[in-house]
């Protein structure tokens, strides 16, 4: 049987103590700064599903931390409707609203216009949608019928073999 016996003197007892203490409030500003950047996240996230339900539009947001503190970059995903067609105009005003009511610094905004391959149900959704009959694409699809240049278009892998 062996036996240690390990005595600390008063000073010893009492760097031991502070460097346990020292390591718990470590560990305890790293959850507080993780809870704050979620929170800073949500809020930046909340307002700009706020601001657009209010508008009538339908968006998804997704935000991200950039190097530094308070500085977010965030992705908006929405319908193409006419109204966004001008985005970069409406994102300076959002950028400074953001700030104000949050405090956070947003330093991009990035759009994302999902469209589907079928012309036709793009049109019917988006007149449903903006209440424009679809203006936005009916002008795209007149400059695309006018231009009788270089046209870019999909196709599937038998049709390229075919071509070449």
């Amino acid at each position: 049987m062996i036996q240690l016996t390990i005595t600390l003197n008063s000073l010893a007892t009492y760097i031991v103590v502070i460097d346990v203490l020292v390591l718990l409030s470590y560990v305890l500003y790293l959850f507080h700064k993780k809870r704050v950047l979620e929170k800073s996240i949500e809020k930046i996230t909340d307002f700009i599903t706020d601001y657009f339900t209010h508008t009538g539009a339908e968006v998804r947001v997704t935000c991200f931390k950039l190097e530094g503190y308070k500085r977010f970059v965030t992705l908006i995903e929405s319908q193409p409707l006419k109204r966004f067609r001008y985005s970069n105009v409406l994102e300076n005003n959002l950028i400074s609203h953001i700030y104000q009511k949050t405090g956070n610094t947003v330093e991009k905004i990035y759009w994302r216009f999902p469209i589907e391959i079928h012309k036709e149900e793009i049109i019917a959704e988006t007149r449903k949608a903006d209440g424009l009959d679809g203006e936005y694409f009916e002008d795209i699809q007149n400059t695309e019928d006018a231009v009788d240049t270089y046209k870019v278009s999909e196709a599937s892998w038998d049709e390229f073999k075919g071509a070449s």
